[in-house]
């Protein structure tokens, strides 16, 4: 009986007649090169297992298939295997493979009778004895493993397809990055954030189309070398502390604030110069502080990987990340004034756009101090500092008060006082006037 692939019969009716003749050929006439050069026979095997098969990475057919011609076609590989006398596939032979009778395994091959070539779902494998295993090149650069690369590019820039790609070409394509990375044998990537989804190393199984001995990637895998560009020790009198993490609602340094395309490591400390430390972000902006936020937590210097809107030669932070630098010996001394030109401090205010704590005089100034902003408002109940430089009066103060940490800005004309923050004022009210016949009144406060 003619050995088939499935039910319906063979595949291509021309092959019929070739079968059928061979069938009456004693099996053991058919030779199976168990000990030919260069290839070894490794048995006789069920083709697919779990609906894939086991030799997935390469194929072709032909009706002039030898053992040889596959040995040749998948030189690449540590396994090859021959199917229904025309097909050859190349991959690594898994431990999962189901072994058959080598009386299975009885198409002649279509190029030579003389041999065998597997048969329906059975795959006559070899193992290539000079197969040598591709391995990740070894650069000036640390290679960092292989990576999930599905979706949203883990690197996304400068992509270059080569069908002579190496490891040494996508390094000199990518040379303004942090990161490069092979994919699929031919592709090239490029990125300034490290990849975060690490991937068994045998998952980037690809070799290089321009040398079959690295390794480059697989189908949404990617093999990926690079460093994190480091922060310069110092910038002025500033020492680099390290990457730290920042949050939105609870940031890491609660002082001014400056967002700037043209960013840069100087543009930032001399914006932060009164302040103990400063901190970089999303490559264009800049956070000043008196102190580091408890919370945060310093972490590896490559989640630090953006580079600076004004300076592509340094990181300004990331997403969620500071590169911060402190002065050293840093102890601010930092105080709201207890009185100043009749007024005394009442506490951290929250203000709002549309509706002002203190909807009287406001004037705002770049050497702004609680001392000027006192002699602004004479003559009113409160008076309020805020984001640095600005001045705010009123009778009546509404809204509610604020922890006083969230007031941590410092005067622009003197840095030694408190001047509020974003949306956050520093509040002094009037002291009430001292009289004989009657009592003061005590000034409002609308606080809902």
């Amino acid at each position: 009986m003619v050995a088939t692939r499935s039910a319906s019969g063979l595949r291509a009716a021309s092959l019929f007649c070739f079968f059928a003749a061979v069938q009456a050929v004693p099996h053991l006439h058919l030779s199976y090169k168990r000990d030919v050069t260069a290839f070894t026979r490794n048995g006789c095997f069920v083709g697919h297992n779990s609906g894939h098969r086991i030799l997935d990475k390469s194929s072709f057919a032909g009706d002039a298939m030898t053992v040889e011609s596959c040995a040749t076609f998948c030189h690449k590989f540590p396994q090859f295997g021959l199917e229904f006398g025309r097909e050859c596939f190349c991959g690594k032979l898994p431990a999962a493979a189901t072994s058959v009778s080598d009386d299975d395994c009885s198409f002649p091959c279509a190029g030579n009778p003389e041999q065998t070539c597997g048969a329906g779902e059975r795959l006559e494998v070899y193992t290539n004895d000079l197969y040598t295993p591709a391995t990740p090149a070894e650069l000036d650069v640390p290679y960092l493993g292989c990576f999930v690369d599905q979706g949203a590019r883990v690197l996304p820039d400068n992509v270059l397809g080569d069908d002579a790609m190496t490891a040494q070409k996508c390094a000199a394509n990518c040379a303004d990055y942090s990161y490069f990375g092979l994919e699929y044998g031919r592709e090239c990537w490029c990125g300034n954030s490290p990849p975060k989804e690490a991937a068994p190393a045998e998952e980037c199984s690809f070799p290089c189309a321009g040398d079959d001995t690295q390794l480059c990637g697989a189908g949404n895998r990617i093999n990926v070398w690079g460093s994190p560009v480091a922060s310069p020790e110092t910038v002025g009198e500033f020492e680099y502390a390290g990457c730290y993490t920042d949050r939105h609602d609870l940031h890491t340094l609660k002082g001014k604030v400056l967002r700037e395309n043209s960013m840069t490591l100087e543009k930032c400390a001399n914006f932060c110069k009164d302040y103990g430390h400063f901190g970089v972000t999303f490559g264009t902006q800049c956070f000043c502080g008196t102190e580091i936020e408890p919370t945060a937590e310093e972490v590896l210097q490559a989640e630090c990987s953006m580079r600076c809107g004004g300076d592509y030669n340094n990181v300004c932070g990331d997403a969620d990340r500071l590169n911060i630098f402190s002065l050293p010996n840093c102890q601010p001394d930092v105080t709201n004034l207890a009185t100043v030109g009749g007024f005394n401090y009442q506490s951290c205010w929250k203000d709002d756009r549309d509706a002002r704590a203190l909807d009287g005089k406001v004037e705002r100034s770049n050497d702004m101090t609680v001392i000027k902003c006192s002699g602004i408002c004479t003559g009113y109940s409160f008076f309020g500092v805020s984001d640095s430089e600005s001045c705010f009066c009123g009778n009546e103060l509404a809204g509610q008060s604020a922890p006083e940490g969230e007031c941590s800005e410092l005067c622009a004309g003197d840095s030694t006082q408190w001047c509020g923050g974003n949306l956050r004022l520093n509040v002094y009210g009037a002291i009430p006037a001292v009289t004989t016949t009657s009592a003061a009144a005590e000034p409002t406060v609308t606080e809902y």
